[in-house]
């Protein structure tokens, strides 16, 4: 199958492609390069630079799809995703529904969405079940009401113009290759505590809100597999499926659990002890944030193996190695 990647320098889809390789696809990638511009590395695949939002540069990349992967978007930690929110709602909607509109005039055999766990926001009920997103509020945060938008689009492309999709919702991806940005709150939690404790040496650690926020962390490569492997099955046709480590953790336990990790390998005495900086957070900030994987294992019989601990001892050990 030829299979374009929306997306395609950002670390999942680069997890994703070498699988999508070893199974006999044919892949070219499309990117701007906007969050951390061109980085030299080996491409087994066709890549064209350019603007998805543009239709003239989508209608070039199209020609002679079978499928697409829609990774695009723009991805931040929560300062980012609140500071971002015109450019999230307005760009990523609209590469969007350039890509749901040529896909499905071409057509393709399949178009795969990565969604979020974020379309959980407003979920009071934990962990969460992928049938709960119909019936709870709408996202607060402009990021979640982007991706559940996304959602519903492929949905009524899929009504309405026999679009065959397929929706992924990964749970906080973790992964050693997102480095963190100087400014606090722009990357994703996990490299942005690496950062303040082991790199920067900070304790106090500024953390945003009281620590009580709960997430789940799934090993990059996990979710990586299952999109690889399973996007174009029969069995994950128009389902919208959770990828996720269900192993909860509060802000302050994982900060401290960094903090081990530093102490056991030198990086900061072993007497120390952690203390927190508490800063102000926003109003729709997510309190809980917990994946029920129950279809997944029921239709693709995957689970994670990679534990929390193992994922920061991978991380720790690139960034300080």
């Amino acid at each position: 199958m030829r299979v374009l990647i929306a997306g395609s320098e950002g670390s999942l889809m680069q997890q994703v492609i070498p699988g999508l390789l070893a199974d006999g696809h044919q892949v070219r990638g499309a990117d701007n390069l906007g969050r951390y511009g061109a980085v030299n590395r080996r491409r087994d695949y066709e890549f064209c630079e350019g603007d998805l939002c543009d239709p003239g540069f989508v209608a070039t990349v199209c020609p002679g799809i079978d499928a697409v992967i829609q990774s695009a978007a723009q991805l931040y930690g929560i300062r980012g995703f609140h500071s971002k929110s015109a450019d999230i709602l307005s760009k990523d909607m609209q590469l969007h529904i350039n890509l749901l509109q040529t896909a499905s005039a071409l057509p393709v055999e399949r178009f795969v969405y990565i969604s979020s766990s974020m379309v959980y926001e407003r979920s009071e009920e934990h962990p969460s079940r992928e049938d709960m997103v119909r019936d709870m509020p709408a996202p607060l945060t402009d990021y979640g009401l982007s991706k559940l938008v996304g959602e519903r689009l492929c949905q009524a492309f899929g009504r309405d113009y026999g679009l065959p999709y397929t929706i992924w919702r990964p749970f906080n991806i973790i992964t050693p290759y997102e480095a963190a940005e100087s400014e606090p709150g722009i990357s994703h939690v996990f490299s942005d505590f690496i950062a303040k404790l082991l790199v920067q040496r900070q304790n106090p650690m500024d953390i945003l809100g009281d620590g009580e926020q709960v997430r789940c962390f799934t090993w990059i490569e996990e979710v990586a597999s299952a999109i690889a492997k399973f996007s174009f099955d029969p069995i994950t046709l128009g389902q919208a499926i959770n990828l996720g480590n269900p192993e909860p953790v509060t802000m302050k336990e994982l900060a401290r659990r960094i903090f081990r990790k530093g102490q056991e390998r030198g990086i900061i005495d072993p007497g120390a002890t952690l203390s927190f900086n508490f800063q102000s957070i926003y109003d729709d900030d997510v309190r809980r944030r917990i994946p029920d994987i129950g279809l997944a294992a029921q239709l693709l019989g995957w689970r994670p193996s990679v534990t929390l601990d193992e994922a920061l001892d991978r991380c720790i050990d690139h960034v300080t190695q």
